[in-house]
């Protein structure tokens, strides 16, 4: 799967995002990520990561972190920018990874550019990497009526909205417990946003 959208935007995403949380809730969800997977054995796995701003802070935070993303253009900045942390090419199947245990799986906000069936297999897989207790963060724009995904405008790539109760279905249906979840709107943003943490189960 390859996002040429992100790459003609690479450049631009770069320089309009250089930190790597938009909101504080953000930033407390990705902390009390971290606290659930520090310790457990092998890598933290960045999901869509982007221009790597996030893998980043997570090493920062005492994790082993692998940044994936479909991007090479959005690769080829998280390269530049953050010299010691690995990323590869590869989607949210992570059949690209390499190989050794995972500890834990976080995706922000790119979860979204994939279909609603192929995410139920997406996070299969995942269950599937991950030893009981492993953590699992998902962020997503969402929608504020319980029913199936949404698709919406997105600007680079299509997309998908989901109501919180929704994904937390698919979740579970994967083999997931959900811990928490955090749902904060912001009035310069359209929709909600959702950040959900569970553990395999």
């Amino acid at each position: 799967m390859t996002q040429p959208g992100y790459d003609a935007m690479a450049d631009l995403y770069a320089e309009t995002f250089p930190d790597p949380y938009e909101f504080p809730i953000e930033a407390h969800a990705a902390a009390a990520f971290a606290e659930a997977a520090a310790g457990r054995p092998g890598r933290t796995v960045d999901v869509g990561c982007g221009v790597g701003h996030v893998a980043a802070d997570l090493t920062a935070r005492g994790l082993d972190v692998i940044g994936v993303d479909p991007s090479p253009g959005m690769l080829a900045h998280a390269r530049r920018l953050h010299l010691h942390v690995p990323f590869v090419d590869g989607d949210a199947s992570l059949s690209a990874l390499p190989d050794g245990p995972i500890a834990a799986i976080l995706a922000r906000f790119s979860l979204i550019h994939v279909e609603p069936s192929k995410v139920r297999r997406a996070l299969g897989a995942w269950a599937a990497l991950l030893s009981p207790g492993s953590p699992v963060l998902v962020a997503f724009q969402a929608a504020d009526e319980p029913g199936p995904p949404i698709p919406f405008d997105h600007a680079v790539a299509p997309a998908w909205r989901w109501h919180p109760d929704g994904f937390g279905e698919v979740l579970a249906e994967a083999g997931f417990d959900e811990a928490w979840r955090i749902v904060y709107r912001d009035k310069g943003y359209r929709f909600p946003m959702a950040q959900l943490l569970a553990h395999r189960r």
